[in-house]
């Protein structure tokens, strides 16, 4: 129940200021999933508007740019009604969405405003004014430690990338998992309520269907919580052989396998390289004399043996004939030779 004795002019603030600090909260959380660090430019309020309009860029002495995507996406959940829709909770849901079509929540922030029953010691709007700007801060500082912003970090277009929601009503936190964790940003109590701010976050990053939603029926679920498909590899695809014979390319250089230290590697490598003594200069001409001089042997050893095989050949071919010896009634025959 809000005080009695607050001032209607006072209370005419305090909802414009809880409409602009609902507004940073929005702005704060999603530009920290950007994946971008945060400038340092510092920009006066009289560039943007007066210092008194919501469209400046110091309130609550923040210097917080505005996205105007996120500002029309928290005023139409607000519509109009900031008080009312506080009441029914305002949630900023952070969902990781890979290439593969996944999605998971990673975390969902709430900004809710609850009744006071009693008229709060914090009457003076200067210090309610004071009391917003730390708690934004703190959400400003919560934004970062928490595992989401590693993620946003790291986020790019071939892997996966963050999106928000921005909706209103009590939030479904099933969708984090288990052992889920929860924060409580801050709170302030003003006449008008109190207003808390709470973000809770998943830990175990996991893509897996929900208790309640059926499996499919070629997942299966091991104990490392790892989903494995039945139909991960197609019908058409070789099958690997188990004794079948890797072959070894002794030209290729060796390369370390996995999980060793290579840093340690290189020690060793210098290590031995110093004991063994260095190579002369120039020793692959010697190689290479030697080579030659192997090859010029077996061409010798080969042109031996072709001429043997061509003597033997010849005298194989050439028959051999008897000597006619002269009978002595033929003496007349070769006298005339005589």
């Amino acid at each position: 129940m809000a005080c009695a004795t607050a001032d209607m002019q006072d209370r005419v603030k305090l909802y414009k200021f809880t409409k602009i600090l609902t507004l940073k909260v929005a702005q704060i959380v999603v530009q920290s999933r950007q994946g971008k660090k945060i400038g340092h430019n510092i920009i006066k309020g009289h560039e943007e508007g007066r210092p008194g309009s919501p469209h400046s860029l110091q309130w609550f002495n923040l210097s917080i740019p505005d996205v105007p995507e996120v500002n029309s996406d928290t005023k139409r959940v607000l519509n109009g009604e900031v008080l009312e829709a506080l009441s029914n909770v305002l949630c900023i849901e952070i969902v990781l969405r890979t290439n593969d079509g996944d999605e998971m929540v990673l975390e969902v922030w709430t900004v809710r405003l609850t009744p006071s029953s009693t008229c709060d010691s914090i009457s003076s709007v200067s210090n309610i004014y004071y009391r917003m700007s730390i708690m934004l801060k703190s959400t400003l500082s919560i934004s970062r430690i928490t595992p989401a912003y590693k993620l946003s970090r790291l986020q790019n277009r071939d892997s996966y990338q963050i999106s928000y929601k921005i909706y209103g009503g009590l939030p479904d936190l099933d969708f984090l998992g288990e052992n889920r964790k929860s924060i409580k940003v801050s709170e302030v109590s003003t006449p008008i309520g109190t207003i808390q701010i709470e973000v809770a976050y998943r830990t175990k990053m996991n893509i897996l269907p929900e208790d309640h939603k059926p499996m499919e029926k070629n997942v299966l679920q091991t104990s490392d919580n790892i989903m494995i498909k039945s139909d991960h590899f197609p019908k058409e695809s070789p099958r690997k052989k188990l004794n079948e014979k890797k072959e070894l390319d002794l030209s290729r250089p060796l390369t370390a396998g996995a999980f060793v230290d290579t840093i340690k590697l290189q020690e060793l490598h210098d290590a031995l390289s110093q004991q063994i003594p260095p190579e002369p200069p120039m020793v692959w001409l010697l190689a290479e004399k030697d080579k030659m001089e192997k090859k010029m042997k077996l061409l010798s050893m080969e042109d031996t043996s072709e001429a043997g095989k061509v003597d033997e050949a010849c005298c194989s071919t050439a028959p051999s004939r008897a000597i006619d010896v002269p009978k002595p009634n033929d003496v007349n025959k070769y006298g005339s030779l005589m």
